[in-house]
């Protein structure tokens, strides 16, 4: 099923409002378990693989994993933000309880927004103090400073979990089904990446002993890399 096909068939089952935002949530929320699970394969597997990338490009990859761990806990909070800020209306989860017109339905995610609230706040202490604004007594450490929440790949899993739950009361409710969010993967994503650095390296070192011995055959000297 595309994207339109999806959106159709929300519209067409749930209603025009109610079908549009819960299409765009639901892809929002994908997009999510995408790049926090890319951002695990890289980042929260094993020591080796944070070894390959330190071998390669240790600088870049701790670039990337501050900009990935910002991106993935703002996209969090801001899936599961108020339904307005300063006077805008936000497309968020919460948004969901009063769009929907079944007494009981409506009752059901609302006990799921509050649970979602108290799980993904540490989420929104990080997103409002230290990436969308940067705190004046955090940035220098000063000691009135009220530490962040801290953030751990326990917690994240567990907000993403609460989210998945409530979008699956919408799936059984309307289609008699359930989304498996936390399997989605990408193709050609950070395993074949860390595949090929690792390839890289073996041939970047084979490189080095063959130059050390004198042995500029290979055709693989730095000057034609």
């Amino acid at each position: 099923m595309t994207g339109d096909e999806l959106k159709q068939r929300n519209i067409d089952t749930m209603g025009e409002t109610l079908g549009k935002q819960y299409t765009a949530l639901f892809q929002e929320f994908a997009s999510l378990n995408l790049y926090w699970k890319e951002f695990l394969e890289l980042f929260g597997t094993n020591d080796k693989r944070i070894a390959r990338m330190n071998q390669s490009a240790p600088g870049f990859f701790q670039m990337l994993q501050k900009q990935q761990f910002e991106t993935n806990m703002s996209h969090l909070a801001r899936l599961t933000d108020s339904s307005k800020s300063v006077g805008k209306e936000n497309l968020t989860i919460r948004n969901l309880p009063e769009l929907v017109t079944d007494p009981g339905l409506k009752a059901e995610l609302e006990k799921h927004v509050e649970d979602i609230k108290q799980k993904t706040e540490f989420c929104r202490d990080w997103r409002n103090r230290r990436f969308a604004h940067h705190d004046l007594l955090l940035a220098t450490q000063d000691g009135r400073a009220e530490p962040l929440e801290p953030a751990t790949k326990e917690k994240i899993v567990a907000a993403l979990q609460a989210v998945s739950d409530m979008l699956n009361v919408m799936e059984r409710f309307y289609y008699r089904g359930v989304c498996a969010f936390d399997v989605i993967a990408a193709h050609n994503g950070a395993n074949t990446l860390l595949s090929i650095l690792g390839f890289g390296i073996m041939a970047r070192d084979k490189m080095m002993e063959r130059i050390k011995k004198g042995d500029f055959s290979g055709g693989d000297t730095p000057e034609n890399i």
